[in-house]
């Protein structure tokens, strides 16, 4: 194989590497101790993003901060406790459609 060719071929591979690569996200509330005391409630959240002939991604990478934003604005400042983590997909014929859904416990402390 020509040498030319086959850099193109590595920078060809780098990039396309380099499109699936996403970004860490932490979900729930972190700090140190147990969580308050208080009510608790269910809250949700969730986001999707699309495969475009299983080859182009579109908002797939950050799925899972997108999905805790949403839980954040859900729980309105409270103690985000006991998260649940659930991907699913949906073949859309020129693609597929990837969601990540999350389901939590928001926890309101007690005021004294």
């Amino acid at each position: 194989m020509n040498v030319v060719y086959r850099n193109l071929l590595a920078v060809a591979v780098a990039g396309l590497l380099a499109g699936c690569a996403g970004i860490p996200a932490a979900v729930g509330t972190r700090v140190n101790g147990p969580p308050p005391a208080g009510t608790e409630r269910e809250i949700t959240g969730g986001a999707c993003g699309f495969q475009l002939f299983l080859f182009i991604p579109i908002n797939v990478n950050n799925r899972l901060e997108r999905a805790n934003q949403q839980l954040e604005q859900a729980a309105g400042g409270d103690f985000i406790t006991e998260v649940q983590i659930q991907e699913r997909w949906i073949y859309a014929f020129v693609g597929t459609v990837y969601c990540t859904d999350l389901q939590a416990k928001a926890i309101r402390a007690k005021s004294s």
